[in-house]
């Protein structure tokens, strides 16, 4: 993963949680927090229904909440870190409906919602 924080790359599907902080503790501006938001919203999405492909109370099962949580938890922080910068512009959050605010600043940074998923518009 990229060190530069004037570069931001987007960190690679793989990553785990941990490498997602620690990548953010080296490119700390706000594209940077849009480019994690995007992966962890997205990676919180699809682990969710790896808990649905095992049968409850196994290991397997247990595993795959705990992945579940760790990607969830991300998305709120980093969520309320962009909420923390919106409010900061007068942007008021709205109790449901969030993706209204999400969305234009998510776009600046290059990202649309496709359906659920945050889209680089390059990608296309």
């Amino acid at each position: 993963m990229p060190n530069n924080s004037n570069e931001t790359e987007f960190p690679n599907w793989s990553c785990s949680v941990g490498e997602i902080r620690n990548w953010l503790k080296e490119n700390t501006n706000t594209k940077s927090l849009a480019v994690a938001f995007a992966l962890a919203d997205d990676k919180s999405s699809a682990v969710s229904f790896d808990v649905d492909d095992y049968e409850e109370g196994t290991e397997e099962y247990k595993k795959a909440c705990r992945i579940e949580q760790e990607w969830f938890s991300l998305e709120e922080e980093l969520k309320e870190r962009i909420f923390d910068i919106l409010r900061s512009e007068g942007v008021e959050i709205p109790e449901t409906g969030q993706i209204e605010v999400l969305e234009p600043f998510m776009k600046r940074y290059g990202y649309f919602d496709g359906n659920g998923w945050w889209i680089r518009k390059n990608e296309e």
